[in-house]
């Protein structure tokens, strides 16, 4: 009965699930993004060497508001910033300024230009987030207060006639750059900013929505993109139609960030990989990446060609935070009031690790951290090792592609997005050296071969370095001698993602700095049928 339910389920959703023929990377551009001591343009898209790697970017954000008339329609919150805005050479991706009486200027004309230079890439419009819910109920509470919002947005952005304002906008002069919508209403039913309007039907409001709005855009013509971000754990997804909203949508965007953050008293991961026995601290859920994703695939049965799980290019920080266990789990303040204790993206992360602060890595939950003893300074965030090891994570488990949140958070070099792109870790050259043969130098510590594991399991792969081995840089990992991976900064160790059943056989190459390499004693493991 199990595989007739799952023959059932894939027949049903066969239509929309022929479009899942490649990994998705999607990263989130905000509007507002220009703006502050460190502005980020779209041609910092082109000049980080991201624009060839990303898939879907989508711009975010619209806003559901009520117009004169009382009518719900998408606003963009900053349309000078949007469109009417005058770039300069500097500001442009092509290096040509623009002429201050063009129809169309601002990021969505640097975004057509993007378009321009990379045809394959994809450009949706994000509709709502955190602070732009606010009406969404609203937009989608009866017949006429759907299509009124949907034909509003295929009017103003897949047509193009944005509002003439400035001497910017008009008929047509946005067309040609978005390729869809991305539905972000945080939350439907329950949950959300304080002034957030809810309605006990929001979900089977949204399903009507989102069946519309698929319609529509069917109707115009082929490929246009219609996804959902919605929440990473069963508290706030529980008031949506998963199962049902599948059919309507490319993919889900799954936001497993902001697990832990500065509504707790005490430090945690907010983007971890894998749940911890040590994790009490949210609702004794212990929720992960990967038990977002088995929710969202086995319990409301999305295919896993529909889910794209997100990573995080920002980090959480605590204070007043003590040193037991580095930090990890103690309790600890965070002023939401000061954006720098509480927020910080990757590239500002990097730079502290030269400032006080050590790298920690949590074994269980194969998540970093960030910790300053002297400061006492706890901060939770993503990086190379984690980035990687979710990459992986995809291809093991068949889903659509990774997304991320937000892109103006990575380095100059584009390092986390071309993680995604290539799931390796920045790679470190090791000049040719002596072989060793197996030595204990290096060896597996996890799993034991006496271990129990069931099939499908994440089999975390641990290593011990013995001490005249200290200087090593770089470990591969193997399993039945197909790479699995490789490390570069320690501790070194692993996942085997979603192992199958039979015996298998386990092992670590690890490389000195001066190009000598120790092998591990093979581990043999024998992993069970569930």
């Amino acid at each position: 009965m199990k595989i007739i339910s799952i023959l059932l389920i894939s027949l049903l959703f066969l239509p929309t699930m022929v479009r899942a023929q490649k990994n998705e990377i999607v990263a989130y551009f905000p509007e507002w993004c220009s703006k502050g001591e460190h502005p980020y343009y779209v041609k910092d898209i082109e000049k980080r060497n991201s624009a060839d790697k990303i898939t879907v970017l989508n711009y975010a954000f619209l806003v559901p508001e009520p117009d004169s008339a009382g009518n719900i329609i998408p606003v963009l919150p900053d349309p000078e910033t949007a469109y009417q805005q005058v770039y300069s050479s500097e500001m442009s991706v092509d290096g040509i300024a623009d002429d201050s009486t063009q129809m169309l200027r601002g990021h969505f004309n640097q975004l057509k230009k993007l378009k321009q230079k990379h045809p394959d890439l994809k450009i949706l419009l994000s509709i709502g987030g955190w602070s732009g819910s606010v009406y969404f109920s609203d937009a989608v509470r009866t017949r006429k207060s759907r299509e009124y919002f949907i034909n509003n947005c295929i009017e103003r952005f897949i047509s193009g006639n944005l509002p003439l304002l400035n001497g910017a906008g008009g008929e047509g002069a946005a067309a040609g750059i978005f390729d869809g919508f991305d539905i972000d209403w945080e939350y439907p039913v329950n949950g959300g900013i304080d002034s957030l309007h809810h309605h006990p039907d929001d979900n089977n409001n949204l399903s009507a929505f989102l069946a519309l709005f698929r319609a529509k855009l069917d109707s115009i013509g082929p490929g246009y993109i219609l996804t959902a971000a919605v929440p990473a754990t069963e508290k706030y997804s529980r008031y949506y139609n998963i199962y049902n909203d599948q059919q309507y949508l490319d993919w889900y965007n799954l936001m497993t960030y902001d697990y832990h953050g500065e509504w707790n008293k005490s430090t945690g991961h907010f983007s971890n990989l894998l749940s911890s026995e040590a994790d009490t601290t949210f609702d004794r859920e212990r929720y992960s990446f990967d038990k977002t994703v088995h929710l969202y695939n086995c319990i409301y049965g999305v295919s896993r060609s529909k889910l794209v799980p997100g990573i995080s290019f920002y980090g959480k920080m605590w204070k007043n935070v003590d040193s037991l266990n580095y930090g990890l789990g103690i309790p600890g303040s965070s002023d939401q009031e000061d954006s720098s204790i509480s927020y910080n993206n990757f590239s500002d992360l990097k730079k502290m690790l030269n400032n006080g602060f050590k790298m920690h890595w949590d074994n269980q939950s194969m998540a970093p951290y960030l910790y300053n003893a002297e400061d006492r300074i706890f901060i939770t965030f993503d990086n190379v090792k984690s980035v990687a090891l979710k990459s992986h994570y995809v291809e093991a488990y068949n889903l659509r592609g990774l997304m991320f949140w937000d892109i103006t958070g990575d380095d100059s070099f584009g390092t986390l997005v071309n993680t995604i792109y290539t799931g390796d870790m920045p790679d470190i050259t090791v000049q040719p050296g002596n072989d060793i043969a197996s030595t204990p130098d290096i060896r597996i510590i996890k799993p034991l071969s006496t271990d129990w594991i069931n099939e499908g399991t994440n089999v975390i792969l641990q290593t011990e370095i013995s001490e005249n081995r200290e200087k090593i840089v770089k470990v591969k990992f193997f399993g039945d001698g197909k790479s699995l991976g490789y490390c570069t900064e320690p501790p070194f160790n692993w996942i085997w993602f979603n192992i199958s059943e039979g015996k298998h056989k386990v092992e670590a190459i690890g490389y000195d700095n001066d190009g000598s390499r120790g092998e591990s004693i093979p581990v043999e493991i024998t992993v069970r049928e569930k």
